[in-house]
């Protein structure tokens, strides 16, 4: 890991803190609500400066940070016999000020900001990407077409350009795909151009069953093509066969054991079921070709039934073949919403397969893992970047609302309890739940970084 990954994680990690803190922050202070201090990180303080009532400061921990408020203790509240109020220094409080006397629903709103701060970054960094850059998708050119598919019956070839569906045009891979799905198994009628001519065919979906990553059974209907995405080494990872025997990013594989590969699909198979075994590649780069001996490595895998099956892996990922649709304000808005809401939901949905052990937990990463992620996402471009932070931002406003005792979500709870019963959980309860949900959060930080550093053990 080098210097500049750490840097770049701390900028990540110090601006997904600093826009929750500043959340909080800025609805208690709408709410009337008097702050303390705005820190970023925990323990001993390293430098800040004080504003008004606020003192703002960086902490020495980088892992968190928090937004101390007047009266959020109630035990640092002392009222006198007239009818005034002090702090645990003997401080006169302005109680309006104090956040434990404003309603609970005020209450609420303050908490809920944060992790809402953190999923409105993410609505906002989409939002800027998709209108300024585009919203990444395939076009509409297809690859190697499936061994006895619907689409290998029909005669598509790699690199057809399909121009209109039912004679709708279409401009990327995911408007085909979603009328094959909307199409339930009827026949579908599909224009394509290869060569410059024009030509119309009929293709009748077939439904499949398979697995996703999370263990659910899902069902589909496809015609068994995807998008042509060409054999061209995007990625290499540290420590399999391909960066070994000297590819390098960028790098054109024409041929496998001698036999020509078009598309990303032909190399893929011919190097999956070759586990162990030695492979000649014929490698183009810079308008030379040469040839490069690898022994793929053999690697499980979950097939779409859900069983394992063992695969020959050598260690790379495709450059990226989308293209860029920019879209105007409004969709770009929408899409940037609907991004941001699903991906949410799908974080919840994986922390529920973790606790029914559908998905191990040694899947849970912690700083290390995010730090090497956050640098493989710098070396792929500032566009990663943003849509890594963006993802970030969400795990970190979807974690906060786990109604764990100490996170935000634990101060909902209480506040869902308060409403229900008509008066406070009592502080000495809410003592007891903090201390729990402190031992549960240091425990599975404690296990976020043995799984990190045994990750970097295990690597090759």
């Amino acid at each position: 890991m080098t210097v500049m990954t750490v840097v770049y994680f701390i900028v990540v990690l110090g601006l997904l803190i600093f826009v929750h803190e500043l959340g909080h922050f800025l609805v208690a202070k709408r709410a009337g609500v008097g702050v303390l201090k705005f820190s970023l990180g925990f323990g001993r303080r390293l430098f800040g400066f004080t504003k008004g009532e606020t003192e703002y400061l960086v902490s020495a921990i980088p892992l968190g940070g928090y937004v101390k408020m007047v009266g959020e203790d109630p035990r640092e509240v002392v009222i006198d016999d007239t009818g005034q109020a002090f702090d645990g220094a003997g401080q006169l409080l302005d109680l309006e000020k104090s956040f434990a006397h404003k309603s609970v629903w005020t209450r609420m709103v303050i908490v809920l900001a944060g992790p809402g701060a953190n999923f409105l970054l993410a609505v906002l960094l989409f939002w800027g990407v998709f209108m300024l850059i585009g919203r990444p998708v395939f076009p509409p050119v297809a690859g190697r077409a499936e061994a006895d598919s619907p689409a290998a019956v029909a005669g598509i070839q790699p690199g057809d350009r399909i121009v209109a569906v039912m004679g709708s045009p279409v401009r990327t891979w995911g408007e085909i795909e979603a009328a094959i799905e909307g199409s339930k198994g009827r026949s579908v009628r599909l224009a394509l151009e290869r060569d410059g001519v024009r030509r119309e065919i009929t293709v009748t979906p077939e439904r499949r069953v398979f697995t996703d990553f999370l263990g659910d059974e899902r069902v589909v209907w496809t015609i068994g093509v995807g998008p042509f995405i060409t054999p061209t080494v995007g990625r290499l990872m540290e420590g399999f066969p391909a960066a070994e025997a000297g590819l390098r990013v960028g790098d054109r594989i024409v041929a496998v054991n001698g036999e020509p590969v078009q598309t990303w699909g032909d190399l893929a198979e011919r190097i999956h079921t070759r586990a162990g075994q030695e492979v000649g590649l014929t490698v183009e780069r810079d308008g030379n070709r040469f040839p490069l001996t690898v022994t793929p490595k053999a690697s499980s895998q979950q097939d779409a039934t859900g069983g394992t099956v063992t695969v020959g892996l050598i260690g790379i990922n495709p450059v990226e073949a989308f293209v860029y649709e920019r879209l105007d304000p409004i969709t770009a808005l929408v899409d940037a919403g609907a991004r941001t809401t699903t991906t949410s939901v799908k974080i919840l949905w994986v922390l529920v397969k973790i606790v029914q052990g559908s998905i191990s937990p040694q899947t849970i990463g912690g700083p290390i893992l995010m730090a090497q992620m956050t640098g493989e996402q710098v070396q792929q471009g500032l566009l990663n970047l943003i849509f890594f932070t963006a993802l970030l931002s969400i795990n970190l406003g979807v974690l906060n609302l786990l109604p764990i005792p100490i996170l935000d979500g634990g101060h909902l709870t209480f506040f869902c309890i308060e409403l229900l019963r008509g008066r406070p959980v009592s502080v000495k309860k809410r003592e007891i739940a903090q201390r729990v949900g402190l031992v549960l959060l240091v425990a599975l930080m404690i296990f976020a970084f043995y799984n990190d550093i045994f990750r970097l053990l295990a690597r090759p």
